[in-house]
């Protein structure tokens, strides 16, 4: 019987290496041509249950599935949808469609940049914060300029609204429990 050593349990990122070998292991290709079409649906399952993909999650997709690891590594910076390295503690979409644009997104994203030092696709350097900038709807055209902040969206915002906003959702994660239930929040709600 041959024993297969394997890397550490987690990679520098924190990804539960063994994790990544179980989810890969129900991915069981009958030839390369398949091996290589369920590439993309391994590492949604990978991206899905960490919330990103480190490299070394990549690698071990890429061996089980017979490809190179630039291969894989290609496909996950080419998606929008993946990320490589793992997201805050809160995640907000910035809407960049038409409406939002026209009514003032690009101020939201600039003020972003300049005061909290994120660009699109970044993390604030305490890893409080990520933010994807969205190029096409959020859907909540008569609210924009609009975010979803942590699934709840905020509208007709201004710079010092996205920041109180901001503000708001990191306090009320360091709050405890019992204050959060007393403080009237509006989560979830459209504002």
């Amino acid at each position: 019987m041959v024993v297969q050593a394997h890397a550490a349990a987690t990679d520098p990122a924190g990804i539960d290496l063994d994790v990544v070998r179980e989810i890969v292991s129900h991915f069981k290709p009958q030839d390369h041509q398949e091996a290589q079409e369920l590439i993309l649906a391994a590492l949604q399952e990978v991206n899905e249950r960490f919330g990103y993909v480190s490299l070394e999650a990549a690698e071990i997709v890429a061996a089980h599935l017979g490809t190179t690891a630039n291969r894989v590594y290609g496909l996950l910076t080419f998606y929008a949808d993946f990320r490589t390295e793992p997201r805050g503690k809160h995640f907000m979409l910035v809407c960049h469609g038409m409406s939002c644009y026209a009514l003032g997104s690009q101020a939201l994203v600039q003020e972003l940049k300049d005061r909290w030092g994120i660009a699109d696709g970044g993390t604030t350097a305490d890893g409080e914060l990520t933010i994807q900038v969205v190029n096409g709807c959020l859907g909540v055209c008569d609210k924009a300029p609009i975010v979803e902040l942590d699934h709840a969206f905020h509208g007709d915002l201004t710079v010092e609204r996205l920041n109180d906003v901001i503000q708001r959702a990191i306090a009320a994660r360091n709050a405890s429990p019992v204050a959060i239930l007393g403080s009237g929040s509006d989560h979830g709600s459209q504002q």
